[in-house]
């Protein structure tokens, strides 16, 4: 009688910096030294006990009949964010808005108490289970819609740059706003390219895998499939009306949410023009993708100090008001967000255990990566 030799699967480690551990102390790292640096600026030298009572006594004077509003602005912007992911998503089928409004609310919920932004993953993996749709090209059209996003933010800053005329003869700033023209341009040459010469693009995306040698076949094969079916989620932009409403509903909601901020402001004393809350969205929009804490606690209130110390001495005002406008939108939205993903009767189990299964693909992938380097 013979006996195959037994074979043990070793399970593969996670390296220490996928970790949750590693990612929740990081995020919590930044939290803390962003509310530190924020204290600092804010105190200028003056005891805690001062700096404390001076914030307590800005929300105390403020006007919370902003509210009402501020949450009315609030719900369209996010309708209006699930109306362009409908654009986006066309040619997987004609859903509709009232559709997509929920799962859009339940990723940014769980963008609020997740970290590392994996409530885009939430948003992709409730649709795609609901609407029985295929994962890849769902995930592209949230890919697509951050670059649109990253486009009309880019532009409002450089638009609140160029009118608010204290800041246009400061050479740093300048060099920014090149740097950021540089950027939109690169972002829409690139996706024209993607769009118009597909097939081409795929190709020569494909050729240039070929001299990356590290990389296992698989690999090459996943992104080069991801590419293709991408294509078919950028093909809604062969129309020009839908890219004129995509162009549009982009840049719409995001100066809705500089109303938002103009209002968080106005609520604590601040009259400045909406090109400084431009200038606001554009901080603190790329602010929030450094990795923090679930919720952005501590980085949002930074950026408004870093772009605000330029226009009012008010500092203890604008830490107020930061933590206003960020407490109005967290609370309904996670609050609004769970409730739908209570109604789905998924669990959190189900998500985590695609949300492994992903993980494992791509850990497998970087141990043949590591291995043939």
């Amino acid at each position: 009688m013979s006996h195959e030799p037994e074979t043990h699967t070793q399970p593969v480690r996670k390296q220490w910096y996928r970790t949750k551990a590693f990612n929740l102390s990081l995020g919590l790292g930044v939290t803390v030294g962003c509310l530190w640096w924020a204290y600092l600026v804010i105190a200028d030298g003056r005891p805690a006990a001062t700096v404390f009572r001076e914030i307590g006594s800005a929300f105390a004077q403020a006007n919370y009949w902003t509210l009402p509003p501020i949450w009315l602005l609030l719900f369209v912007f996010y309708w209006i964010k699930a109306w362009r992911w409908r654009m986006l998503l066309a040619p997987q089928g004609d859903f509709r808005t009232s559709t997509l409004f929920p799962p859009v609310m339940i990723g940014f919920a769980f963008n609020n108490v997740l970290p590392a932004h994996l409530g885009e993953f939430v948003r992709v993996f409730v649709f795609s289970r609901q609407q029985r749709q295929p994962f890849s090209p769902v995930l592209i059209s949230v890919i697509l819609e951050r670059v649109l996003d990253i486009i009309a933010i880019l532009g409002l800053l450089m638009l609140g740059l160029l009118f608010v005329p204290d800041l246009q003869q400061n050479e740093q700033i300048r060099g920014w706003m090149f740097v950021g023209a540089g950027f939109v341009s690169v972002a829409l040459l690139g996706a024209a390219a993607y769009l118009i010469w597909t097939k081409p693009f795929v190709s020569v995306f494909e050729w240039f895998l070929q001299w990356i040698p590290f990389l296992p076949a698989s690999l090459k094969e996943k992104l080069s499939e991801m590419l293709e079916q991408g294509a078919s989620g950028l093909s809604s932009l062969k129309s020009g009306r839908l890219l004129a409403g995509l162009l549009f509903t982009s840049f719409l909601q995001w100066m809705i949410n500089g109303v938002i901020i103009s209002l968080a402001l106005w609520s604590f004393g601040f009259h400045f023009s909406i090109w400084v809350s431009c200038i606001v969205i554009g901080v603190t929009a790329f602010g929030v993708t450094i990795p923090s804490s679930p919720g952005y606690f501590g980085v949002i209130q930074t950026c408004f100090l870093l772009v605000l110390q330029f226009f009012t001495d008010d500092k203890d005002g604008v830490f107020a008001a930061s933590i206003y406008y960020h407490m109005a939108q967290w609370i309904p939205v996670t609050a609004i967000g769970l409730a739908y993903f209570v109604r789905t009767r998924l669990h959190v189990s189900d998500i985590e255990d695609a949300r492994e299964e992903m993980s494992h693909e791509v850990e497998e992938t970087a141990t043949k990566v590591a291995t043939n380097v």
